[in-house]
């Protein structure tokens, strides 16, 4: 028996709702990208064992349309933006797939912290 109470929603319905994408074609490339991701990717820390990553140079990007209001990547962006967190600090005017709807920002972005 399966218990739909504990499998996600459609993806495009996640795409559209909690991610904010609202062109057709971009939630239909997608879809058909998408797969499940494993829940310890959200609850186990990030360990670094080489001492030498203490000094490599750390940006965090905060895509700002996101429809939900407790989102919890704004915890992680305060902590960013905190003076003396380490984080160089920067901001996205789109969705959660900034890749898909702000590629050419989304670049610039990523050609500044190399």
């Amino acid at each position: 028996m399966v218990h739909t109470e504990l499998l996600p929603a459609p993806w495009e319905e996640i795409l559209r709702k909690a991610w904010d994408i609202t062109d057709d074609a971009d939630v239909r490339w997608l879809v058909a990208r998408l797969g499940p991701q494993s829940f310890k990717t959200m609850t186990e820390p990030v360990r670094r064992t080489n001492p030498a990553a203490a000094w490599l140079p750390r940006t965090f990007i905060r895509c700002t349309h996101d429809p939900r209001s407790d989102s919890p990547l704004e915890s992680a962006a305060q902590i960013a933006r905190a003076p003396g967190s380490g984080w160089r600090y920067r901001e996205l005017a789109t969705g959660h797939d900034a890749m898909v709807t702000a590629p050419r920002e989304l670049a610039d972005l990523l050609l500044e912290v190399v």
